[in-house]
């Protein structure tokens, strides 16, 4: 029951807003679209059409995908301690990665 009340919640919040704000949110479920269907043509026609059909570009991908989940991970060894356990000397590094403003 709680959980139906957060999707009500969540839904009324999603529908409130101005002209840019519904604009915004068309111009992102455009670029939602177009990902999903570039996403499919690449599934259906396979890496070719990715040019990535030989060993090096598969191998560059592979590469900064598996370094991209390192970085992901490593920011969250740092976000743990500073927010779940509260451990102060990590926290002000934690601060210089986010964006966080304080009012």
């Amino acid at each position: 029951m709680a959980f139906l009340r957060f999707l009500i919640g969540a839904v009324r919040l999603i529908l409130k807003g101005n002209k840019v704000y519904y604009a915004w949110c068309l111009f992102l479920l455009a670029l939602i679209v177009a990902g999903a269907w570039e996403y499919l043509h690449e599934m259906l026609s396979g890496e070719s059409q990715a040019n990535m059909s030989d060993s090096v570009s598969w191998g560059f991908f592979i590469g900064h995908y598996t370094f991209l989940v390192g970085v992901a991970a490593a920011a969250i060894m740092l976000v743990i301690p500073a927010y779940v356990y509260h451990w102060e000397p990590i926290r002000e590094i934690v601060m210089l990665g986010e964006f966080k403003h304080e009012t």
